[in-house]
């Protein structure tokens, strides 16, 4: 009997210094309370078996508890890495139609306006002059002829063309001599030497088809 109390005071010693070193779980291990009441319950003569099982089952209870907190590495979810790849690689240019449409309703004001070569007035406009005024009237600052105005910019490619873009055809010499402002729809808005007016025209009919040679996009 003396040794079936000491044993159960050294099982309670040992509990204490095991639960305070290497805490449990309540889902992982059984109490120690538990444990000890089976061993109580159990013949004098398989006590010491059953103590046995009983440090054993605590200490297994502790470090499995241990083990299953240990919270797993964050995944980077597969759709999230996607997106931020389609992101970094994303380089179209930024949506103009704002500004474009606001070229387009200044333009269209001088719809049927004479033309006038080398004018530039609003009395009278020539293709370069009319898209340097209209685009100055917007906050965009163009030089004079439509060579120039094709040498600076964002070329753009004929599939891409945004309201308000500029585009440009080679007509009476070599290099961009004409120019105009998309509209949408293959039509465009331009002061024509042939119409002798500011006017909309369609970008396939075939005289534009044959002479365009580029767009160029600008920003404020």
């Amino acid at each position: 009997m003396t040794t079936y109390r000491t044993s159960i005071t050294l099982l309670l010693l040992i509990t204490l210094c095991v639960t305070l070193i290497m805490p449990t779980t309540v889902a992982m291990a059984a109490s120690p309370l538990d444990l000890l009441t089976q061993s109580l319950s159990a013949n004098t003569g398989s006590s010491s078996f059953s103590l046995l099982n009983a440090l054993i089952g605590i200490l297994l209870g502790n470090v499995l508890g241990k083990t299953n907190l240990t919270p797993s590495p964050a995944i980077t979810p597969a759709v999230t890495i996607k997106s931020s790849l389609a992101s970094a690689l994303d380089t179209r240019l930024p949506d103009n139609s704002g500004i474009g449409n606001s070229l387009i309703a200044t333009a269209k004001t001088f719809l049927g306006s004479p033309y006038v070569w080398g004018g530039e007035t609003t009395a009278g406009f020539d293709c370069s002059s009319f898209t340097q005024y209209v685009m100055k009237q917007n906050g965009i600052t163009l030089p004079r002829t439509a060579a120039e105005q094709f040498a600076i910019g964002t070329p753009i490619d004929r599939d891409n063309l945004q309201i308000g873009d500029l585009i440009f055809f080679t007509t009476y010499k070599p290099g961009a001599s004409h120019v105009g402002f998309y509209m949408g729809n293959n039509q465009f808005i331009h002061d024509s030497s042939a119409a002798k007016q500011v006017t909309i025209s369609n970008l396939t009919d075939k005289f534009y088809t044959d002479h365009y040679i580029g767009a160029r996009r600008y920003t404020k």
